[in-house]
């Protein structure tokens, strides 16, 4: 790929950045990934387009789990008391299936180069992240996806709550193990890019 003229890339990496701030400034943004993204937009090889830092969820789908007929009943940035999500659980009524999820961290990231892309690649490796390539290439940039591997899904609705008290208190743990250690994950990549970038 040709490297991007600086005029093309600039004024794409301004844009970007001012949604980004925009977004920062509403609240939009997970606390949690902040540190990160900040590393990556302060180089100027770089813009992170999306992100989402992990989370803990209650999510109501339909039967048919299509995403347009989903949303989330409750959703966490952090870990969760047991408590709070038993309460949630319980309150949940309707005919839509509620699943309990942990999804892992996911980034997007635009950069100028397929150079710059691999760099990033070759540091988030390093930094112990299993998930991450080059998604998309054109003449403007290359795209890259970080992601993390804590996950967890399970049904705790259909109808009826599916799960007992104690199996609820067991899975918040194990959640909660989950998220503390994608956090931490994202926080050794933090480190590893403030070096290398």
């Amino acid at each position: 790929m040709p490297k991007q003229s600086s005029t093309g890339w600039e004024s794409f990496r301004e844009k970007t950045l001012e949604r980004y701030r925009e977004a920062l400034n509403a609240g939009a943004v997970d606390p949690p990934i902040v540190p990160l993204l900040e590393i990556i937009n302060a180089n100027s090889d770089y813009v992170t387009t999306s992100s989402c830092s992990g989370r803990i969820v209650l999510l109501a789908t339909g039967k048919s789990e299509k995403k347009g007929e989903s949303f989330f009943y409750r959703k966490w940035h952090r870990p969760v008391m047991a408590d709070e999500v038993w309460t949630a659980i319980m309150n949940f009524s309707g005919k839509m299936r509620l699943w309990f999820k942990v999804d892992p961290f996911i980034l997007h990231v635009s950069a100028r180069s397929v150079d710059a892309a691999e760099l990033l690649i070759r540091a988030a490796r390093v930094a112990g992240i299993k998930i991450a390539g080059i998604i998309s290439i054109d003449r403007h940039r290359a795209v890259v996806e970080l992601r993390g591997i804590d996950n967890m899904a399970l049904p705790v609705w259909d109808g009826r709550v599916l799960i007992s008290r104690d199996y609820g208190e067991y899975i918040v743990r194990e959640a909660n193990r989950k998220i503390t250690r994608n956090i931490g994950r994202l926080e050794r990549l933090a480190r590893e890019l403030e070096t290398v970038l």
